[in-house]
């Protein structure tokens, strides 16, 4: 056997002990979490002890007279260390991503031999889409930032060693090459979304404009391009800058908030003395209003604030003025006595979904028709109950998606770990769709079946809800490949139904939209 002959025998047994430590280290990792997040008993039995000596009777192997013996040990390691992970990316499926990030952030000793050890188990497992994506996302990141205390800040690592560190775990993940000019134009994309974050002025842009979700969606649907060195060395900085951008709003508003926050809770009980008779709508805001201060105040001494858990607090504390402004108006109280009550729950119905969905030209108007019609329903009622009130039956809506508003607007509480405002808001925004889409296959179908070409205007409006369809359905798409959701059947087929009365309504509109030049 020659000596490059024995090179590899050596090279493949360093990969397979490095493949074992992190696998072994994946195993510590996910006994602290079932331990000490999860409150579960570790779901799996692994022998870590005979995978061990296993391979450490390999080393003595590793010469020219054995290697035949060496090579068939070591494919028997190799299957074995398969194995083991199977079980281990199972218990992983229970480990959401906000969840590893909690175990780092309360991790006293910051190690980065864990960070690497752990990226490394789902690049050798090749387990790098929907949930995990995320996951590696939060652990590349962590071993590319510095924190620069005298600042304040984080600063992306740049030099030539984190390259090389980057380049070198890549490789454990086996991916075509990517063309230079496709890379370049992945990159030029990632540093726009960049810059479309770091010109938010307020930290409820991230949320209005869907900055911090569209960058999400990005890295998902890049597939193996994501673990490109150049782009991943971008994503890196993407992420770095976000996290520095939301200190940045996020210290400027702090102040204000607290204090502001503070006064309403000391005042909340005068408030509802005096004013919970005559609208028993403040009680309910005020009641979320207390629940976001909790959800802000223990964010907040444990140092992790996020920008959902403000904007929900800003949000509320803005609904409680607003009310409170109408209510106290001594001038105008002759002038509104004549208004009927309608004008006051539309003003703040119109409030409440766009700052929940912000002003989406496209779906504001049927969002608005959900409200209206979902509002007055009793939440303390099964979904299934209200689905079948009059309501829900014309505007056509599922038991899950009047739930989802409703828990949107904290009318009905979660249901467990298996919710989230992203699939919340995903059911509200498909149902409004569906509504625009079959009010408008509706009309242009009228005007084929007339002869007469559609109005004005009308084949713009398809045009936008075709195109929304199709963001809709990635969005879908996305869900269903989520471990959370693709274990869980109920939801699962909450997802499909949904998905698929969208799609229906979509190729509808579709095939006679596309017979447009017809109708002119």
């Amino acid at each position: 056997m020659s000596v490059a002959e024995i090179g590899v025998l050596h090279g493949r047994y360093v990969r397979l002990t490095d493949r074992f430590k992190a696998v072994w280290t994946y195993h510590q990792f996910a006994s602290a979490v079932f331990k000490n997040f999860l409150a579960m008993p570790l779901p799996y039995t692994i022998d870590f002890q005979a995978a061990y000596d296993r391979i450490k009777a390999v080393s003595t192997m590793l010469n020219a007279a054995q290697a035949a013996a060496a090579t068939s040990a070591m494919d028997l390691c190799d299957l074995a260390l398969a194995r083991a992970s199977e079980p281990l990316l199972r218990a992983d499926d229970q480990i959401a991503a906000p969840i590893l990030r909690r175990f780092f952030e309360k991790l006293k000793k910051q190690d980065e031999t864990i960070v690497q050890n752990l990226i490394k188990f789902y690049l050798y497992s090749d387990a790098v889409e929907g949930d995990r994506r995320d996951k590696l996302d939060f652990l590349f990141t962590r071993i590319g930032e510095d924190f620069m205390a005298d600042r304040g800040e984080y600063w992306s690592r740049e030099s030539l060693e984190f390259r090389e560190r980057i380049i070198a775990l890549v490789t454990l993940l086996r991916t075509e090459e990517a063309p230079p000019e496709e890379v370049v134009r992945v990159i030029k994309s990632i540093r726009a979304l960049r810059d479309q974050i770091q010109a938010a002025a307020r930290i409820e842009e991230l949320t209005d404009r869907n900055l911090l979700r569209n960058a999400r969606q990005f890295k998902h649907r890049l597939g193996d391009f994501y673990f490109h060195p150049d782009v991943l060395l971008a994503i890196v900085e993407l992420n770095v800058s976000t996290k520095n951008k939301f200190l940045r709003l996020y210290h400027e508003d702090e102040s204000r908030i607290v204090e502001d926050s503070q006064k309403l809770l000391e005042h909340g009980d005068a408030i509802e003395r005096n004013f919970g008779d005559t609208n028993p709508e403040l009680l309910q805001e005020i009641a979320r209003f207390r629940s976001a201060k909790e959800q802000f105040d223990r964010s907040r001494a444990s140092s992790n604030v996020k920008h959902d858990t403000i904007t929900r607090l800003k949000q509320s504390m803005t609904s409680i003025l607003a009310q409170l402004d109408r209510g106290l108006g001594g001038d105008e109280t002759e002038t509104t006595a004549d208004l009927p009550p309608a004008f006051f729950t539309e003003a703040e119905q119109e409030q409440r979904v766009g700052g929940r969905f912000g002003h989406d030209p496209i779906l504001h108007a049927h969002l608005m028709r959900i409200a209206v019609g979902v509002d007055p329903l009793d939440p303390l009622l099964m979904p299934e109950e209200l689905a079948d009130s009059a309501p829900a039956r014309e505007l056509r809506l599922e038991p899950w998606e009047i739930a989802a508003y409703q828990k949107l607007f904290d009318l009905r509480p979660a249901e467990g770990n298996d919710d989230g405002d992203e699939l919340w808001m995903l059911y509200v925004r498909a149902a409004a769709l569906r509504m625009k889409i079959d009010e408008e296959a509706t009309m242009l179908a009228a005007s084929r079946a007339a002869g007469v070409g559609p109005e004005s205007g009308i084949l713009g409006k398809a045009k936008e809800s075709l195109d929304c369809a199709k963001e809709l359905d990635e969005e879908f798409n996305t869900l269903l490949h989520e471990a959370v959701y693709y274990t869980n059947a109920r939801i699962l087929h909450q997802l499909y139904r949904s998905r698929f009365r969208l799609l229906r309504g979509f190729s509808g509109l579709w095939l006679i939209y596309d017979q447009k030049p017809a109708l002119a």
